[in-house]
């Protein structure tokens, strides 16, 4: 069964709890790698300067303490196949229902593959109410 490397659990310690939450059942599904969960203020910095996020620090999700979003991708990471990608959120979005319907979480997700500009397939955040 897949588990994460110590780097990837990390980086998920620094997330929401319903994040975390959903993680620990999505990696029992499938193999995947965090990539980011918070963001300090250098780091959000230099993702809007790279283009990779349209958020000036502290606006992002991954701003947040505990951060409100996290960056995932299946491993072994092919940024070319988006396929892997999509059921990735699918399965993610599957299992927070399934916590949210036993009450094990309160939390909704939205995907950044739906974001009508800058897809960000990896990037999975809690949908604010």
């Amino acid at each position: 069964m897949p588990a994460f490397s110590k780097k990837s659990e990390a980086l998920l310690l620094t997330c929401h709890p319903d994040i975390v939450a959903v993680c620990r059942e999505l990696i029992k599904q499938m193999d995947v790698s965090v990539l980011c969960g918070r963001r300090t203020r250098a780091e959000q910095d230099a993702a809007y300067k790279a283009g990779s996020s349209r958020a000036r620090y502290p606006q992002s999700a991954h701003n947040r303490v505990p951060s409100h979003a996290v960056d995932l991708a299946p491993y072994p990471i092919d940024w070319s196949n988006q396929e892997r990608f999509k059921e990735m959120w699918l399965r993610f979005d599957a299992i927070a229902r399934v916590l949210k319907t036993r009450g094990e979480i309160v939390s909704e997700f939205i995907w950044g593959g739906d974001f009508k500009t800058l897809k960000d397939c990896p990037h999975i955040e809690i949908k604010e109410k």
